[in-house]
């Protein structure tokens, strides 16, 4: 965010500067006192905690202010509703006079947001754009603001995901900062809980395309229901991903000891993309990124340069290769049948490619919703089919995993207690997949693993 004083912050949002120095200039904003950066505004929300109580900590590391719901003990904005003044502070900062607002891009879907968010500011920055991206899983409508109120002030892109659990959602984020590139990576089942079927949710995510302008551009996967790309909206652009019949599709997929290597193709011109990442699964979120930039007037020669710079976030598709011959590879940030079924399809074919034992090791999937039992059957189902050796079900859901699934299985209360006996049902040479749900907290078991197995 561009410097503003704490007087045009508080115009801005309709606060009262209860105390501070109105000149004093804001710079970003945080909601955590341990993150706070210097020139942060701190808004003090209100969850489990109180924010407002660790007002004085964010102080003493450089907070400018702090916005709260009442005056505090130091320079405070206050405000009736703090949430709603981050949004609205966002909003503002996207429409600024005195500074040049960024193109936006949105990305939702069911599977493969991160993936795409990565790989498109890969694409974007090789290309020499300034781009600034949601960083973990700030995607909702605390994460979305403070992704905006802490972007670098030069940022020429601004690539933001847009998740959502509830209908509205995604055009509430929309609101706060308008796309003019909308990306759809996929439609699958997820967040049933909340949407309770899938067509709900198709035209939930379906707002993005919605609140696109009709000079934007949307990306979405070939097979995507109508619902969730706005047909009946007039578009400058639409680009469709996927298989033979799309706009932009693969060919010639195969993995290498480097990552995935494919050819893309569109409008009669093909490029060979290398990227250093592992799973063929992951060629549909690329394609889409890709998509992405050429929405936004880059060539697929430039896209395949930048995807070949591609850094995921942690724990999506990292390949480790430990004692005896064992590799793990560690899809574990968060799970949807969608994807469990491709890291099933992935890791047989790695498996019987390598001539290794194939072990699947799967946390529960939440917010599934009433057939969340059923949808954990078929995974155990597809494990079969995919010639699983040694099924490892770890947290309560899992063992509905179990009741469809004919071979060898291990039970494990968490993962905790997966990770202190896993290493122990292990061959040399064994092909291990991890895929569960981010509650599961997987990532302590391949943490485990790596330790006690050692990388090589």
């Amino acid at each position: 965010m561009k410097p503003v004083s704490l007087a045009k912050v508080a115009e801005a949002i309709g606060a009262s500067l209860a105390s501070g120095d109105p000149d004093a200039l804001a710079s970003g904003a945080s909601i955590d006192s341990r993150t706070i950066r210097e020139g942060d505004l701190f808004f003090a929300l209100k969850g489990q905690t109180d924010g407002a109580e660790f007002a004085a900590d964010a102080h003493e590391k450089g907070a400018v202010a702090a916005v709260a719901d009442r005056p505090l003990d130091v320079p405070t904005l206050v405000v009736g509703d703090v949430l709603g003044a981050m949004q609205t502070l966002a909003r503002w900062n996207l429409v600024r006079e005195d500074a040049e607002p960024p193109a936006i891009v949105g990305i939702t879907g069911t599977v493969g947001k991160t993936t795409t968010k990565d790989a498109l500011a890969a694409i974007l920055r090789h290309a020499g754009r300034k781009v600034s991206a949601t960083a973990g899983n700030f995607n909702n409508e605390i994460g979305l603001p403070l992704t905006v109120l802490s972007a670098d002030p030069k940022t020429e892109i601004l690539v933001l995901e847009m998740g959502a659990t509830h209908a509205g959602d995604i055009a509430a984020l929309c609101d706060i900062a308008s796309p003019r590139v909308g990306i759809l990576t996929a439609i699958s089942p997820v967040h049933l809980d909340s949407f309770e079927t899938l067509e709900a949710l198709a035209e939930a995510k379906g707002e993005l395309a919605v609140c696109l302008p009709d000079d934007g551009s949307l990306v979405f996967p070939v097979n995507a229901p109508t619902t969730a790309t706005g047909s009946d909206r007039s578009l400058s652009r639409r680009i469709s991903f996927g298989s033979n019949g799309a706009d932009l599709w693969p060919s010639e997929v195969e993995e290498t000891e480097e990552g995935i290597r494919f050819t893309a193709n569109m409008g009669g011109e093909s490029v060979e993309v290398r990227t250093p990442v592992f799973g063929t699964h992951l060629v549909q979120p690329i394609l889409a990124a890709m998509g992405g930039g050429v929405s936004l007037g880059l060539g697929l020669e430039e896209c395949a340069a930048g995807v070949a710079r591609l850094k995921r976030t942690g724990l999506r598709g990292e390949l480790y290769r430990l004692r005896d011959g064992i590799i793990v590879y560690d899809d574990s940030y968060n799970a949807s049948p969608a994807a469990v079924s491709a890291v099933l399809r992935y890791g047989a074919g790695q498996a019987s490619q390598q001539g290794k034992r194939l072990v699947a090791v799967l946390g529960g999937m939440f917010e599934l919703g009433p057939n969340a039992r059923a949808y954990h059957r078929e995974a155990g189902e597809q494990a079969a089919e995919a010639g699983v050796d040694l099924l490892v079900c770890v947290g309560e859901e899992a063992r509905w995993y179990a009741e469809a699934f004919s071979g060898e299985t291990l039970f494990f209360e968490d993962a905790d207690s997966a990770a202190e006996g896993l290493h122990e049902s292990l061959a040399p040479g064994d092909y291990v997949v991890v895929k569960g749900s981010r509650g599961v907290g997987l990532d302590a078991l391949t943490r485990e693993l790596r330790e006690r197995l050692d990388l090589v």
